[in-house]
């Protein structure tokens, strides 16, 4: 009896972890997209979330923070275009997706090793330098992974599916997040950083391990063959003209591009209001990003249920609107403990903008030319995220970070209007 028992638990952790022989295709997908959404959770939580943080405990000033934001999104302007006319030659995106996002991530244990040969000032520009062009193989592994994604599963379970993946993203997140912030007031600085960036490096291999189990069709593009190809500065441009083809492309990206800029205003200048005006410890600002994950676990599905209903447009206005509370919610923080309700404001807005942002570009991008139209619009996100900290950071340094905080609130208020320029929901259903 209790073998029986152990192989049936076998056979259940088998089925739970590497999935039914019998399973389909998109089964299969369906799972392992899944497991790379659990497994960049450490990812988030750990080298994104702390490395700015990082640097203001270095002494970094909220210019260079918001350039550490910046620099990625300037290199991926010149990046995306070549980058998805890049993948668009290969037919095997997959591999193209573990190929490229291995060569991108390196730049995590290359920052781990900074401390052990530079000093402070050198250390903050040096990071900025790596993490800004991991960009360039960065632009590649989007551009390919967004092409992969459309084709691992039919439209009718991509919403699902997506919900699903960035809630459970959002679960590990937030527990690494809260793991990594007591681990930091534990360790000396800057072992403790060293760790949690290591630590991400790790759980980034194996959320490409378990991209590179995924199944999809060769992709094809859309011009022949046999066709003479022109010279790369030809394909180049042809690849840029052929991006205003499509109507529907166009107004979402004058719409993401419009709001991403708002958006991306006061990303470098949290961590440094968190370290310098709240005095937060690592611990806190861990507790405040388990509480924003958990909140978005709870907004991606509560928003995924909304999305078909309502429509991505409205459910945009909607969570553009809350989302501009959160820098005004931050800005009236008297202490590092009112971070918490702040986190929840954006955890329950950002997810809702996820959603119907993301879903919004799949259906823009035309059949045979996605990584053509996702390098398109990834580039143009990039110039919004390239000025807006930038912006953010003159700001700052002309009020102050708490006032800059007030103000860029209102202006990301008034820049939901940009979502009127997208369909509505009886166009999205005639789509």
């Amino acid at each position: 009896m209790y073998a029986s028992f152990l192989r049936r638990a076998r056979a259940g952790l088998a089925t739970v972890f590497l999935g039914r022989q019998s399973a389909s295709v998109e089964e299969r997908n369906y799972r392992n997209l899944l497991f790379t959404g659990a497994w960049f959770g450490p990812v988030d939580g750990g080298i994104y979330n702390f490395l700015p943080v990082f640097l203001a405990r270095l002494g970094a000033s909220p210019a260079l923070v918001s350039l550490l934001i910046s620099g990625p999104a300037l290199v991926g302007i010149f990046a995306y275009i070549p980058g998805g006319a890049y993948a668009e030659r290969h037919s095997d995106l997959v591999r193209l997706t573990v190929r490229a996002g291995f060569i991108a991530r390196l730049a995590y244990p290359l920052i781990v090793l900074l401390p052990l040969l530079l000093n402070s000032a050198d250390l903050s520009i040096a990071a900025v330098l790596i993490w800004s062009l991991s960009a360039i193989p960065n632009a590649v592994h989007i551009s390919a992974w967004i092409s992969a994604m459309q084709k691992a599963l039919p439209p009718k379970r991509r919403g699902q599916l997506n919900g699903t993946r960035w809630a459970l993203l959002s679960l590990t997140a937030g527990l690494a997040i809260a793991l990594f912030g007591w681990l930091l007031d534990r360790t000396p600085f800057p072992g403790g950083y060293q760790l949690v960036f290591l630590a991400s490096w790790i759980a980034g291999l194996m959320n490409l391990y378990y991209i590179g189990k995924v199944q999809v069709s060769p992709f094809v593009p859309d011009w022949p063959a046999a066709t003479i190809r022109p010279s790369v500065g030809a394909r180049i441009r042809a690849f840029g003209a052929s991006l205003t083809e499509s109507r529907e492309f166009v107004r979402y990206n004058v719409a993401n591009l419009g709001y991403r800029l708002v958006l991306a205003m006061p990303a470098g200048l949290f961590s440094v209001f968190w370290v310098n005006e709240l005095h937060a410890t690592d611990t806190w600002i861990g507790l405040r990003g388990t509480a924003g994950y958990a909140a978005l676990v709870v907004g991606y599905w509560f928003w995924g249920q909304v999305a078909n209903r309502s429509g991505h447009r409205r459910l945009l206005l909607i969570c553009g609107v809350a989302q501009a509370f959160y820098p005004c919610v931050t800005a009236l923080a008297p202490s590092m403990q009112w971070l918490l309700p702040a986190a929840v404001v954006w955890g329950f807005s950002m997810s809702g903008l996820d959603i119907g942002l993301f879903d919004m570009l799949l259906a823009a991008c035309p059949e045979g030319r996605q990584p053509r139209f996702a390098g398109g619009a990834n580039m143009l996100a990039s110039v919004a995220i390239t000025v807006g900290p930038l912006l953010g950071a003159a700001l700052a340094q002309g009020l102050g970070t708490r006032t800059a905080l007030f103000v860029i609130a209102g202006v990301q208020a008034a820049g939901t209007l940009f979502f009127l320029l997208l369909p509505g929901r009886e166009q999205e259903g005639k789509a």
